[in-house]
């Protein structure tokens, strides 16, 4: 038999895809974190830290924190290729940029508005 009278070997169909391996994730081990970083952020906030700031800084790493393990295992980002995490920026990015944008009414609130105790009671009787 020559070359050219082999038989070729079939193709797979059209828009078929080999089954890939399932990633084992934990999640009950994922819940149980979520739920000790959630107790320990209602300890931050009912602790004696002097700063507020710090105070609000330390409660906010820990809901970062927090997010990301809900993102990176129950959204499964973390088994995605790379071009998820380009496309991440772009979210990412306006988040800081609104923060940031909003940060001179939180700092300069206090100037231009005056809450005092009397003007409460005035407006609201």
């Amino acid at each position: 038999m020559s070359e050219a009278a082999e038989i070729p070997l079939p193709h797979p169909a059209h828009g078929h895809s080999e089954p890939e391996p399932h990633h084992v994730v934990n999640y009950f081990a994922v819940f149980i974190t979520l739920v000790i970083l959630t107790f320990v952020t209602v300890v931050v906030a009912f602790a004696n830290l002097k700063s507020e700031p710090a105070k609000i800084f330390l409660a906010l790493t820990i809901a970062s924190v927090k997010a990301s393990a809900v993102i990176l295992y129950f959204m499964h980002v973390k088994f995605e290729g790379k071009l998820i995490y380009l496309i991440l920026i772009v979210p990412i990015t306006f988040s800081i940029m609104l923060v940031f944008a909003l940060l001179p009414d939180i700092t300069f609130a206090p100037i231009f508005h005056d809450f005092s105790s009397q003007t409460w009671r005035l407006v609201h009787g």
